[in-house]
């Protein structure tokens, strides 16, 4: 799973503000959470420590959901919804469990919004984190050095293929100093308020939430996946000048107009036309040439891919439609890959055709397998560029054709007047 989730999103690197602490003190890391199941897997692949994650308990009811969970060191928490009398004794277990884990050293992780939303906000934490940090610490003086470090996740298209990935982590959340001895707990409110202001250095958050819809076309095509420290220090202090404007009705007339033009989101990829005509991707030419050899690479999974990506694109909730194509795919690439070279190595055998003087199956099946793990790393690399390239043209034919030429006035209205309030 953590391969396939490597795989099919394009990977961006990790942003440091901050850096993970060196020695052997106990880590937990808070995210924010929007991409279902793909959140904890691109972590999970990207960071090198062993993760534990504290994850909402309803999710393990299916047993096959519930084994992958486990293979992923996760561990349910329930909540009121889950409507059980003993609701608190199971709680207080886990929470035992990952007290113990944390004082030997161990890292968890923890999505402290409770729930996950496709929307790019920070919503409210839940209770769990500062229950987690009171117990810690009552049980244990010691873990008053438990580092509490936030992640940003960042995603360009959460179901689409090779689209790009961000991960940022932020500097250490000082906590030890909301403990209260009298009553064994972190004081919740200010411990939010730190680690919603530590997420949102790190992680896009387009607030007030009422005009969201009116604002994510301006912060999609900032490209926020791909800009530099200090753009990305600029991007947060624009969202948050906005956060604070007390009247937005220009930006919402500005998005308003932008839509009787013909905007249509998230049909119409902004992140091709940027903010001006001078962020118009560049085209590549190369990856195009090499897209014909891809497709032979990738001949051994064309069709499995295809009806995956069909099936995939049906699920109706967008945060669940690349998980599903990646644990359907971890499953029925190698099985598919599996039988076919068993078919063509048999073949191989019957006709004692050998290349290399060794058993003509075993040729044969490791040569196929090779071929199609190959192939299709090389196709899913190569897409990333293609898709560069196609928007190249898109925002060229954006900027300059005659028919868009009432969509891009509005556009340039649009940028202008979010721009002006900045």
């Amino acid at each position: 799973m953590k391969q396939g989730a490597g795989r099919f999103h394009r990977y961006m690197g990790i942003k440091d503000i901050g850096s993970l602490p060196k020695g052997k003190d106990p880590i937990i890391f808070v995210s924010n959470h929007q991409n279902g199941m793909m959140d904890p897997l691109l972590i999970t692949s990207i960071l090198k420590p062993q993760l534990h994650w504290l994850t909402r308990a309803d999710v393990f009811w299916n047993p096959v959901f519930r084994m992958v969970l486990f293979a992923l060191h996760q561990m349910p928490i329930y909540r009121q919804r889950d409507r059980l009398t003993d609701l608190r004794e199971r709680n207080n277990a886990i929470w035992e469990c990952c007290i113990d884990r944390l004082e030997i050293g161990a890292v968890i992780s923890i999505f402290p919004e409770g729930n996950h939303n496709p929307q790019k906000t920070i919503r409210g934490l839940k209770s769990g984190l500062s229950d987690l940090l009171g117990r810690s610490l009552t049980k244990h003086e010691s873990l008053k050095r438990i580092k509490v470090i936030p992640l940003g996740l960042d995603y360009e298209d959460y179901p689409g293929f090779r689209r790009r990935f961000r991960l940022r982590m932020g500097k250490p959340v000082e906590w030890v100093d909301l403990y209260d001895a009298e009553t064994e707990k972190v004081n919740f409110n200010q411990l939010t308020d730190r680690i919603q202001s530590a997420i949102r250095e790190i992680a896009v958050d387009i607030r007030p939430y009422e005009k969201y819809d009116d604002l994510l076309p301006y912060v999609n095509a900032l490209r926020t996946t791909e800009a530099s420290a200090k753009a990305w220090t600029e991007i947060t202090r624009s969202l948050e000048k906005i956060s604070m404007l007390k009247d937005m009705g220009k930006i919402s007339k500005a998005a308003n107009q932008l839509r009787e033009a013909g905007f249509e989101s998230p049909k119409m990829r902004v992140e091709a036309w940027g903010v001006s005509q001078l962020d118009v991707r560049k085209k590549k030419l190369w990856a195009v040439a090499l897209r014909p050899l891809s497709w032979i690479a990738n001949a051994p999974t064309f069709m499995q891919q295809w009806y995956l990506n069909y099936r995939g694109d049906k699920v109706k909730a967008i945060e669940f439609r690349s998980t599903l194509k990646i644990g359907a795919g971890m499953v029925v690439y190698p099985l598919s890959w599996t039988l076919t070279a068993i078919f063509l190595g048999g073949i191989a055998s019957s006709n004692g055709l050998s290349f290399f003087g060794w058993s003509p199956f075993f040729e044969v099946f490791f040569a196929y397998w090779a071929f199609a793990t190959f192939g299709n790393s090389f196709y899913g690399w190569l897409q990333g560029h293609l898709h560069d390239h196609k928007d190249a043209l898109d925002g060229e034919r954006f900027w300059n054709d005659q028919k868009s030429a009432a969509l891009r006035e509005a556009w340039m209205n649009y940028i202008a007047v979010v721009k002006k309030h900045l």
